[in-house]
């Protein structure tokens, strides 16, 4: 399970589709990702707050499924 969760982990810049129990939670970019939160802005800026503590649990038990749409926009 911890390969599922690293595929999963959203990091910034990435644009995601986040499922929580079979529903669309949110749909967007991934403007910040750190230890203390994870925050996605979707359609018309509505921002979606997701604790790492949660998101990891929930990728574990699979109550949440997050699918990435592209790599990140920036380059490194």
């Amino acid at each position: 399970m911890t390969l599922m969760k690293r595929l999963m982990w959203p990091r910034r810049g990435d644009e995601v589709t986040i499922y929580q129990n079979g529903k669309l939670a949110v749909e967007g970019h991934v403007i910040y990702a750190a230890d203390d939160n994870i925050t996605v802005m979707g359609r018309n800026a509505v921002t979606a707050n997701f604790k790492p503590s949660a998101l990891a649990a929930g990728i574990e038990d699979g109550s949440i499924v997050v699918k990435k749409k592209t790599g990140p926009l920036h380059n490194n």
